[in-house]
């Protein structure tokens, strides 16, 4: 496994824990300090109060991954910051605020490469065409013109305008 995959690895598992959840009002939802600690004991089932590279490798094959000794290795070196061998809660903490904050840039990534999908035409806008060639592509016969103009009502919060802004889109889809 190259050392990107070997990032993507962790990053797998750790995002189970570190996905930001969102609230019923749409806000995001971070990890408690509880919550936090019951996520490092999931490693640290010995009870020693640090995370081992053999607590790393038998998380990692739970989750059916395989890691040589040199990944894990390279996955100890960017989480154990003082070097003694182990990984501290501290240190998980720091991991995990590191990937729930990268998890946030792909969520709003994401936002926008979908919304870049739907732009059929390419002018920043997604209107009732670009939508009803979407539904259609995706193999939806049965969505109305006027099911995608409330859509995009819904959206814009007006029905005098049938085009959808990027920041619209953001607003719309907050919460999902």
């Amino acid at each position: 496994m190259s050392k990107g995959s070997q990032s993507s690895m962790f990053s797998k598992f750790a995002r189970k824990f570190s996905s930001p959840r969102k609230s019923s009002a749409g806000e995001k939802v971070r990890l408690d300090e509880d919550e936090m600690k019951a996520a490092f004991r999931i490693f640290d089932r010995n009870k020693k109060g640090v995370i081992t590279k053999s607590d790393i490798q038998r998380v990692l094959n739970m989750l059916g991954q395989e890691a040589s000794t040199e990944e894990l290795d390279l996955l100890m070196g960017e989480i154990d910051v003082d070097g003694d061998g182990t990984i501290s809660l501290n240190e998980f903490k720091t991991m995990m605020e590191r990937l729930m904050e990268t998890n946030e840039q792909d969520d709003r990534q994401l936002l926008e490469d979908s919304f870049h999908e739907f732009d059929v035409y390419g002018n920043g806008l997604i209107g009732v065409e670009d939508l009803l060639y979407v539904f259609r592509k995706l193999g939806d016969d049965e969505i109305t013109r006027e099911e995608v103009e409330m859509m995009i009502i819904d959206a814009t919060g007006t029905a005098k305008r049938k085009e959808v802004t990027l920041e619209e889109f953001k607003a719309v889809s907050k919460g999902f």
